[in-house]
C-alpha cells in the first residue's frame, strides 16, 4: 500500500478566494508514486462499471474544503463551480450536514450523514473525469467515507475524514480512530492511499 496522508497542516497549496469561499486545502498526488458504541463500517460497497482514470502529465489534483453546511440552497452548485474554475479532479468536503448517506441523481456527489440531525457529515465531490473512474465507495458514517479510483499504475483509495474535537469525549474520539483503521485495513494493498479530511487540530 503506498499511503499518502494529507492535513490540514501539511497541504502543499492553499487557494483563497475572500470573497465568496472558505479555504481550500490541495494536495496533488502523483500515480506513479511508487465514542458512543463502536460503529460498524457500512459492509456495501457501491460499484460502478469505471473507466481508466487518465490524469493530466500523471497528476491527480484533491482539494479539502469545510464547507460549515452543504445545508442551503446553491451550496453545492458553488462549489461545482469551484472546482471547475480550479480545475480540480475531486474535493473532499466535511460538515456536509446532510442527512442519510447515498448520490446526487447525476453521480458526481456522494455523502454520509447523520441519520436524522443535521451535523457532521462528509461528502466527495468528483469531476466527470473522476466520476467515471470510481470503482466503488463506502459511506461509513457521518465522519468518515471512502472512495476507489481505477487508474494507472496503481488505483487510488481516498478516505475524506472528520475528526472530533480534543473537546470531544474521549469514546467519540476512540471509534473515530477505530473506524478510521478498519477502513485503511480494508483498503487493498497495492492502491495508493489517501487520506484527507478536517482534523479539527487546536
Amino acid at each position: 500500500m503506498h499511503a499518502i496522508t494529507a492535513t490540514k497542516a501539511t497541504t502543499s497549496t492553499t487557494i483563497t478566494n475572500a470573497a465568496t469561499t472558505p479555504t481550500i486545502n490541495t494536495r496533488a498526488i502523483s500515480t506513479t508514486t511508487k465514542g458512543a458504541p463502536r460503529q460498524t463500517p457500512s459492509t456495501t460497497t457501491t460499484k460502478y462499471d469505471s473507466q481508466r482514470l487518465k490524469m493530466t502529465k500523471g497528476i491527480l489534483t484533491v482539494g479539502t474544503w469545510n464547507v460549515r453546511t452543504l445545508w442551503a440552497t446553491g451550496k453545492l452548485e458553488l462549489l461545482r463551480n469551484e472546482m471547475k474554475r480550479y480545475k480540480y479532479d475531486i474535493i473532499d468536503i466535511s460538515e456536509v450536514q446532510w442527512t442519510g448517506k447515498g448520490e446526487t441523481s447525476n453521480g458526481n456527489f456522494i455523502w454520509s450523514g447523520e441519520a436524522s440531525t443535521h451535523s457532521k457529515g462528509v461528502g466527495i465531490l468528483l469531476s466527470t473525469k473522476a466520476k467515471k473512474s470510481v470503482l466503488g465507495y463506502n459511506p461509513i458514517n457521518s465522519r468518515l467515507i471512502t472512495a476507489r479510483f481505477n487508474a494507472t499504475p496503481f488505483n487510488i483509495t481516498i478516505i475524506n475524514v472528520y475528526a472530533p474535537t480534543s473537546d470531544a469525549p474521549e469514546d467519540d474520539i476512540e471509534t473515530f480512530y477505530d473506524n478510521l483503521e478498519d477502513a485503511v485495513a480494508q483498503t487493498p494493498k497495492k492502491d495508493v492511499l489517501v487520506i484527507v479530511g478536517d482534523w479539527n487540530a487546536k
